[in-house]
């Protein structure tokens, strides 16, 4: 048998391209104790290099946020597997990033990295963080920044060409009758581009109106971010803007059975745009666009029956139900706005409650994302002012 001083000198006398290869290939947990067997594999894992090669293979998992509490990140065994099988990977309360007893929301999630809006009374509190290699980066406020009345939509992603990181605020300030509280109009929009290794917010000329819709979160895909828009003359559609172009354009919505965006959540569906019909007291139907771009190619590609625990946590949450995650076989992860998570076969077109990732009674609020965890410093990023937590 040989001897463990023998195996050590083995592993640290190989290139340290064969290192990165092999060591990025384990869990995340067991990567971290890596860390720990000698300082040339510790100066190694904290590299670009082994971050790229990380991502490039890990998993897809999820982050969970209960609004006033904390934010948990989960890595799945098997990400095609229905049953769910996954590791807690870590966790931190999230008021690290907002005023105690005010919530914090998960504004979008890119190669490990999460986008966080800590709501404050004074303004919102923006942050860009990985909560594998605990670094931070608190975003400066706007200029001319608009408190209230502002409708707000945020959005996360990464330029497909230049591979550029960008945060994307969308300020809409509006008015409303003073007796029905009725939105009337929008009387000014800004769009506000933050690319992370500048240090500062740029403004962009043109901004559709997004209309009354400030639940909603960029759906990143493509290199694009997406929300839904309206003209307040019962038109609807899905603005798309560009994060290389950093131009705005449309998307047709497809054949709805009726114009109504609070009832209609768009997300990214694995390699598809997605739109999620909630209007029906008994279903979600789910449309995919199959080939990014055409709006001629909008299929209803799953229809699932609400369940009748929903109906518990009120008719506000049941219209905002959306899939998370297709597995094998047809099972679905779906997400209840700010209530639960729930999980749906269409085998046997039931459902039942996600326990395995917490017990959430609708009080506190939750939200779940898709989140890749990945081992890319903030440090790379030059102008930046990154904290640890």
């Amino acid at each position: 048998m040989k001897s463990p001083k023998l195996t050590v000198e083995f592993f640290t006398h190989l290139p340290p391209e064969t290192t990165i290869d092999i060591l990025s290939r384990l869990p995340i947990r067991k990567i971290a104790i890596s860390k720990l067997v000698c300082r040339s594999w510790r100066d190694l894992l904290r590299t670009r290099e082994f971050a790229d090669s990380h991502l490039s293979r890990s998993s897809s998992g999820l982050a969970i946020c209960e609004y006033s509490s904390e934010l948990r990140i989960f890595e799945f065994e098997d990400e095609h597997n229905h049953e769910h099988r996954h590791n807690p990977v870590t966790g931190f309360p999230c008021r690290k990033f907002a005023t105690i007893r005010l919530p914090t929301a998960i504004q979008g999630s890119v190669n490990g990295l999460l986008f966080l809006r800590g709501i404050t009374r004074q303004f919102d509190a923006l942050h860009i963080c990985n909560p594998i290699t605990r670094e931070c980066i608190q975003l400066p406020t706007p200029e001319n920044y608009v408190n209230s009345p502002t409708i707000v939509a945020n959005g996360f992603g990464v330029s497909k060409m230049t591979g550029r990181y960008k945060v994307v605020r969308v300020s809409l300030e509006y008015d409303r009758d003073p007796y029905t509280y009725e939105l009337l109009g929008i009387t000014k929009s800004s769009c506000h581009v933050y690319t992370l290794g500048t240090g500062k917010w740029r403004s962009v000329a043109s901004v559709p109106p997004l209309g009354n819709n400030q639940y909603s979160i960029g759906a990143f895909l493509n290199g694009s971010l997406h929300w839904f828009v309206e003209d307040f003359k019962g038109s609807y559609s899905i603005s798309r803007f560009d994060l290389e172009t950093e131009t705005f354009s449309t998307f047709a919505l497809p054949p709805l059975l009726e114009s109504d965006v609070h009832s209609q959540v768009v997300v990214a569906l694995g390699d598809y745009l997605c739109v999620c019909d909630n209007l029906s007291d008994d279903e979600v139907v789910v449309w995919l666009m199959k080939e990014y771009g055409d709006e001629k190619s909008w299929t209803k590609e799953i229809v699932i029956r609400k369940p009748q625990f929903l109906r518990g946590f009120g008719g506000f949450a049941s219209n905002f139900v959306c899939p998370v995650r297709v597995f094998e076989r047809g099972h679905v992860l779906m997400s209840c706005y700010a209530v639960c998570l729930f999980c749906y076969s269409n085998e046997t077109e039931t459902a039942e409650l996600a326990h395995m990732f917490g017990v959430f009674d609708g009080r506190r609020g939750m939200q779940v994302m898709l989140h890749r965890s990945s081992f890319l410093s903030l440090k790379c990023f030059p102008m930046e002012n990154v904290t640890s937590f």
